[in-house]
């Protein structure tokens, strides 16, 4: 019974986590589909959610992925199929780029001690570039939205990889920062 509440925390806290990424981004940047957002926080979110708890989280991350998509964003357009399967290829673009670079040989994710924060960075934008590459040929594919290929690739990878590096910067160097102040401060 173990195995399966932790199963099913991890995604919880997957969830959330998406969930919490994707509401600061829309009151932070906001957020147009056709467009995209300079500043996507969930990205980042979805990177740290994989390499702290791994593919386990998946369901946790898709279902976070859809709800945010359909009822945050409204990023489906009027078709929850495309929308659907956007939101899926979201979920899906780090764990493949995960996998592809444990392929190459370049890191090894998941002794978490061993990475360099320039590991996660490249994983930041190989994400960025898969992520952005996967939208296009959905949305491009759906004739629901009027997409320009420049804009839409631009926004998309560039919001993508500050989004990354703001939220993976934060939970690594700010977050530990002001616990260990906060710490100090309640000890004098």
């Amino acid at each position: 019974m173990e195995p399966v509440k932790s199963y099913g925390m991890n995604n919880l806290i997957a969830f959330l986590a998406i969930f919490l990424a994707s509401l600061a981004m829309k009151y932070l940047s906001g957020f147009d589909v056709e467009v995209g957002s300079y500043l996507y926080l969930p990205i980042g979110a979805k990177i740290l959610i994989f390499l702290l708890f791994g593919r386990q989280v998946l369901p946790g991350v898709i279902a976070s992925c859809i709800f945010c998509g359909v009822v945050l964003f409204d990023a489906w357009g009027g078709n929850f199929i495309f929308g659907a399967i956007g939101a899926i290829m979201g979920a899906i673009a780090p764990l493949v780029s995960i996998w592809f670079i444990q392929k190459l040989k370049m890191v090894n994710f998941s002794n978490l001690a061993s990475i360099d924060f320039r590991h996660i960075m490249f994983l930041i934008f190989f994400t960025a570039i898969i992520h952005a590459l996967s939208r296009f040929v959905i949305y491009a594919k759906s004739e629901v939205f009027s997409i320009s290929p420049i804009d839409f690739l631009s926004h998309y990878l560039v919001g993508d990889m500050i989004g990354g590096i703001v939220v993976i910067w934060t939970v690594l160097k700010i977050i530990p920062y002001v616990v260990s102040v906060s710490r100090q401060a309640r000890y004098n």
